[in-house]
């Protein structure tokens, strides 16, 4: 089976075979994009605490006018963003449409709070010996491929509770121009004399 998995590593990542690679490095790399994973649900469990909480106020009849929509969406999404990763999963399966996610979110965020907090102290061992790097690839593959499942399993859930509270997706227009704000966003950040991150902005 481990042979299997590592056939399945080398296809996906060729580099691995290269004879200059450096496993424990790949380790680091590996652990990110897991965890970017996991970033990536976390972004979805923030949009649909925010869509549900405007949906339940559109459904309400509290909201109507645009700039009651602007403001519902603002304040929604602070609360949101917010929150820890657990008190999403815990909202999150409070609405209907994801209540059959359950143990699936419950299980990511598990795994999501071992590798913030003991990944790094806990598996530091194995990164000692090529087998033991080989090993920790090997389980990040099978926790990263759980984080995708999970973030497809939640894109039509988030598409039908929508359209319950009736409010219309964005379009690929409307993606498009989120990121073209966001990448100018960071092309004026780049151009500053000494740009900060958020961790900067947040400290100041």
């Amino acid at each position: 089976m481990r042979s299997d998995i590592r056939a399945a590593l080398l296809d996906e990542f060729p580099e691995l075979a290269a004879k200059n690679v450096i496993l424990p490095k790949e380790v680091y790399a590996h652990f990110g994009l897991a965890f970017f994973k996991f970033a990536l649900i976390e972004h979805s469990l923030i949009n649909i605490i925010v869509f549900s909480t405007v949906g339940q106020k559109f459904a309400a009849g509290e909201v109507r006018k645009k700039s009651e929509w602007e403001q519902a969406f603002d304040a929604a999404e602070a609360k949101a963003v917010a929150c820890t990763f657990g008190n999403l999963v815990r909202y999150a399966i409070e609405i209907q449409e994801f209540s059959s996610l359950a143990d699936k979110l419950k299980e990511a965020k598990t795994l999501r709070d071992y590798f913030a907090h003991h990944f790094m102290r806990e598996e530091a061992g194995f990164f000692s010996s090529e087998d033991g790097c080989w090993l920790l690839l090997e389980k990040i593959r099978e926790v990263r491929r759980k984080a995708m499942s999970l973030e497809e399993d939640l894109k039509p859930r988030f598409e039908q509770m929508c359209l319950r509270f009736e409010i219309p997706l964005p379009t690929e227009g409307d993606i498009s121009k989120v990121i073209e704000r966001y990448l100018k966003e960071q092309e004026d950040a780049l151009s500053d004399d000494n740009p900060n991150v958020g961790w900067e902005k947040n400290a100041l």
